[in-house]
């Protein structure tokens, strides 16, 4: 792991030091899988929220919305007995309602779904999901040049 760190460094360094006296920075992100989204995964994500809200008329909110229940939840779903459980109720609790109140009920229990409490891995599969869904249905949604590093499947 450290030593494609080392070479990445140094084949920036060799890039961009030996042709001008610029100064290189670094930064590198050492990333838990088991430890919340990373900064630059939310920042991504909330580019994306915007990008496809303004492409189907929603409000960032909205949208966020739409994302959580229809890639999130199932997530949760799998990673959290708890969760399980709600969606189990939710799932009984169809059957009884109009769909009308159960879309009522589905909408608020998206929102109250969060993505702070997401995984890095959890983030990564999440932002993962949307991306294909999104490039399935032809908008093509921009990726950062260290994109494989924020969805935290870089080959270290």
């Amino acid at each position: 792991m450290l030593s494609n760190c080392y070479a990445t460094i140094a084949e920036l360094y060799q890039t961009y030091h030996s042709d001008t006296n610029l100064h290189v920075g670094v930064t590198v992100e050492v990333m838990d899988k088991d430890k919340a989204r990373t900064v630059a995964q939310n920042a991504l994500y909330w580019q994306w929220v915007t990008i496809v809200g303004n492409d189907s008329g929603l409000s960032k909110d909205e949208q966020h919305a739409q994302f959580k229940r229809n890639h999130l939840a199932k997530i949760y779903h799998r990673d959290n007995p708890e969760f399980g459980e709600m969606v189990a109720a939710m799932n009984a609790y169809k059957q009884h309602a109009t769909q009308a109140e159960y879309e009522q009920m589905a909408q608020g229990v998206a929102r109250l779904m969060s993505t702070t409490k997401a995984t890095t891995k959890q983030m990564s599969e999440y932002l993962d999901d949307i991306d294909k869904f999104y490039t399935a249905k032809g908008l093509s949604l921009p990726k950062p040049d260290d994109y494989q590093w924020i969805l935290g499947r870089a080959n270290v």
